[in-house]
């Protein structure tokens, strides 16, 4: 009997309202179909909330399929009707070139000949022309919404009803005060935590968190602000033309502008502790650099898990992930981590060996602040901090433009404090002054090596020349490690 593999698929731009688009739907057909044609109805590949514009990667269910058929799996590739298996071209001359047999509800597709080879290029041209319409109108539709002063998107954010402007009292008020309190001083575990017990959550129904906590508090929407974001590979495609744009919104904001703001230069502060989501846990993860990229791109830690498999012997065999270090902005350059760990901290030791090491960690006086003005500029903002009780009693300003005022002025404060503040304890000096290095250096807590290895070097994870292939292993060559000359 043919073994039909089954492809279904849900954009997200796809019609709510439209019940034939349905995953029950599409199932429920395919199944009928397959029946009418007396085939055994298959192994099922979703791909749920796929858009039609968007690439197809290697985690989509899309390259699951590919990779089955090309295993022999199964004897044809059914779905409901070509837009929803096909979204581009070259899906098309994958399938071609992997000899699929396809099948819609619509009616077959025989790839192997030259007239369905041709009629199929034209179904999917065609296809191709109506997302791509579909897009353009939903680019216009936003656009237009955005001038209006209205938001865009499905999601619903905390404070605002589904509509997203009409204001849900309790929530807005949950958020003012979140926003408050960051200002005055409240840590944002101990914000989220308050969150939780008053029993909100986030857009997708999460418990709050520091991570999430701080998209919370960059969102312009709530001191009624409606941005357009655009992605940093489309700004290069453009140039100058393209920016980030906002829009003033026709709705009450939750926050002022002010407060906003406030929260924002506490957010940013480099010299500001960071508290928001979970440190590192791995030595070059957020350090290393892709040697493909030109844009400072980083590396952070990705996991690879093999799928388990039953092999020809009958041996049913299971693996353990694998630890990567990935580009995952563009998601071209990946490396298996723990060699690279082993290779920097050997090299690193080596270098912290050298007789000129301690001069690595001199630390230069930075001249350009002017620690007499910043001491003035603090003075004052202190004199009008004090100063907002007397504003207050006066009836100058009202109990919410002293607090708006209050979470301003300490943004401030908090900024200089930061800047006249003493230089932190250094740990390479403090390594560096040990017994046995290598001891100590194992003995060390990740995020003081971290410290240390940001220092002294740059690591940059260079691309496998083409032709390498992957059993060739580790290759030290590949990882490139800058070492800062000390200080003159």
């Amino acid at each position: 009997m043919t073994l039909a593999a089954v492809y279904l698929r849900v954009s997200k731009s796809d019609d709510d309202s439209d019940e034939s688009l349905t995953l029950e739907t599409q199932r429920r057909r395919i199944r009928a179909f397959c029946e009418a044609r007396d085939w055994e109805y298959g192994p099922e590949y979703i791909d749920d909330g796929i858009s039609a514009t968007k690439a197809r990667d290697s985690t989509t269910r899309w390259a699951s399929m590919l990779q089955d058929l090309r295993a022999g799996k199964f004897d044809v590739v059914v779905a409901r009707d070509l837009d929803r298996l096909l979204r581009t071209l070259q899906d098309l001359v994958k399938l071609i070139d992997l000899k699929a047999k396809v099948a819609t509800v619509d009616g077959d597709i025989d790839l192997t000949t030259a007239d369905g080879e041709f009629r199929a290029t034209m179904l999917a041209a065609v296809a191709r022309f109506e997302i791509r319409r579909k897009s353009e109108r939903a680019i216009h539709a936003n656009e237009t919404r955005r001038r209006r002063g209205l938001p865009i998107g499905r999601v619903r954010i905390l404070g605002y009803d589904d509509d997203g402007v009409t204001q849900i009292d309790d929530e807005a008020a949950a958020v003012k005060k979140a926003f408050e309190d960051y200002l005055n001083g409240t840590g944002m575990a101990q914000i989220a935590r308050d969150l939780n017990a008053q029993g909100f959550t986030t857009s997708r129904g999460r418990p709050w968190s520091t991570h999430n906590l701080r998209s919370m508090f960059g969102n312009t929407r709530y001191k009624g602000i409606i941005s357009k974001w655009e992605s940093d590979d489309k700004k290069r495609a453009a140039g100058a033309r393209m920016s980030d744009k906002s829009y003033a919104g026709d709705f009450d904001p939750i926050v002022t502008a002010d407060v906003w703001d406030s929260v924002q230069l506490l957010l940013n502060d480099p010299l500001r502790e960071r508290d928001w989501g979970t440190d590192p846990k791995y030595l070059l993860s957020g350090i290393a650099r892709c040697g493909r990229c030109d844009d400072d791109t980083r590396l952070f830690t990705q996991y690879y898990q093999r799928s388990a498999y039953t092999g020809k012997d009958g041996v049913y065999r299971e693996f353990e992930p694998k630890r990567l270090y990935a580009c995952l902005k563009h998601k071209h350059l990946s490396r298996t981590a723990q060699p690279v760990d082993d290779f920097v901290e050997e090299q690193v030791l080596w270098r912290l060996s050298q007789p000129d090491a301690m001069a690595l960690f001199d630390i230069a006086e930075d001249k350009s602040i002017d620690r007499d003005k910043l001491q003035d500029e603090l003075e004052e903002l202190r004199k009008k901090y004090s100063g907002l009780a007397r504003l207050f009693t006066a009836g100058i300003l009202d109990e919410e433009g002293v607090r708006e005022e209050s979470g301003r002025i300490r943004g401030l404060m908090l900024k200089i404090e930061g800047q006249l503040a003493p230089p932190p304890s250094n740990p390479g000096r403090d390594l560096l002054r040990g017994g046995n290095l290598i001891e100590e250096w194992k003995d060390l807590e990740l995020s003081r090596k971290r410290f240390i290895l940001e220092k002294i070097a740059t690591v940059t994870i260079l691309p496998a020349p083409p032709g390498s292939g992957r059993s060739r292993g580790f290759d030290s060559s590949l990882v490139d490690i800058d070492f800062t000359p000390p200080s003159a």
